[in-house]
């Protein structure tokens, strides 16, 4: 599972991306230019278990599998591009 080089770890914050979609790089530069630390994964590029895995994960938070979708504090579920409801979210 990568991990953004930002240093700010105030936050616990998971993303589930794609990686040709728009919204999910949007998303990455956001939480890179506020320089939050993030582990995220890019389903599409996973394979077999591993996929599905990621998928039943998303599910507990959105029946959907919307991208992106943000997880912070394990307590939040942020689905698309939405930097406002982010940036608050992350008290930024």
């Amino acid at each position: 599972m990568p991990t953004s080089p930002g240093s700010d770890r105030e936050n616990s914050v998971f993303l589930y991306a794609l990686s040709t979609c728009a919204m999910c790089k949007a998303v990455k530069k956001l939480l890179s230019d506020l320089n939050v630390a993030y582990d995220f994964i890019d389903v599409d590029l996973l394979e077999g278990i591993e996929k599905e895995s990621a998928k039943q994960e998303m599910r507990r938070w959105d029946r959907r599998n919307p991208f992106p979708m943000l997880i912070i504090n394990n307590e939040t579920c942020i689905v698309g591009d939405e930097p406002e409801a982010i940036r608050k979210a992350l008290g930024k």
